[in-house]
């Protein structure tokens, strides 16, 4: 079976048009009818319905359907791996990662430069759940740096390391006074914290709600670089991860343990588990593992 007949059922699925999908593969709509057609002859069956105006798959094609994304999808993710496996050097590697890990990874950055100087490495922000599964089943990215615990059959979660949150104040704070700090001591506080549907304020606010305490929540920001901003402005103070805050902090700012043991995150690199990667990602994914 031809695979280019795949392809131009695939895209007339999606397309839900000969017309529009003729166009998008930049092959005239006869030439795509004439090949569905013939593969319609070599299975033997109707895929598409020819009886009505609206666009419909029969059951056989709905099922053709189904099976052929899958083998689409395979030879693509083949395709890749063989052309990256021929190159083995100047490969442009992409990294999905989240803000938070960037002053660590600079120094992965800094020691796999020195081995393999002719790749480029490209980073990409991922904070949401699904774009980091997206991410990886589209081959968008080779692997990702996160806070979510990806569970998925076709997604290796790999642990690097455990971090503490902190609690990021200006140095005339109160709280830069006290010897113990407890989450109770935010009920008063103007807290600035990350978008809710963040997997880090959400689990902020999930150990605020374990502990029966509603916090004063003034500002959502969606970047921490912002936050700290406003910490630095006096407009309030901030909960977040200990690795991110520590590097490159003002003068004007501090940050404090909170005693919480529950105020902690795991951080993971996930990969596709059946994709086979040149040699040279394979030094930095190992030089990723490291850097916790």
């Amino acid at each position: 079976m031809d695979l280019r007949k795949m392809y131009y059922f695939d895209a007339t699925v999606k397309y839900q048009s000969f017309s529009r999908a003729a166009k998008a593969l930049h092959i005239s709509q006869p030439s795509l009818s004439n090949a569905i057609k013939s593969l319609e002859e070599e299975i033997d069956g109707p895929l598409i319905e020819r009886t009505t105006k609206q666009f419909r798959l029969t059951e056989l094609g709905q099922q053709f359907y189904e099976r052929s994304k899958g083998l689409i999808a395979q030879f693509e993710v083949m395709e890749t791996e063989l052309k990256e496996l021929a190159k083995g050097e100047n490969l442009e590697i992409r990294l999905g990662m989240i803000e938070s890990a960037n002053y660590l990874f600079s120094q992965v950055i800094i020691a796999y430069q020195k081995l393999h100087p002719h790749n480029q490495i490209t980073l990409i922000d991922t904070l949401y759940n699904q774009t980091v599964r997206q991410a990886l089943l589209g081959l968008n990215v080779h692997g990702v740096i996160t806070n979510q615990h990806i569970i998925d059959n076709e997604i290796k979660s790999e642990l690097l390391y455990n971090e503490p949150y902190v609690v990021l104040i200006k140095k005339d704070h109160p709280f830069a006074k006290k010897e113990k700090i407890t989450l109770a001591d935010f009920a008063k506080e103007s807290l600035i914290i990350g978008m809710p549907e963040f997997q880090t304020s959400a689990q902020i606010l999930r150990v605020f709600e374990q502990e029966n305490i509603t916090p004063n929540i003034q500002y959502k920001i969606e970047r921490f670089e912002m936050i700290k901003v406003l910490v630095e402005k006096g407009l309030g103070i901030a909960i977040l991860p200990k690795n991110y805050v520590s590097q490159n902090l003002s003068d004007n700012l501090l940050t404090c343990t909170v005693h919480n043991e529950n105020l902690n995150r795991n951080v993971y690199l996930c990969t596709m588990k059946d994709r086979t990667f040149p040699k040279s990602i394979l030094t930095l994914f190992e030089l990723i593992k490291k850097m916790g």
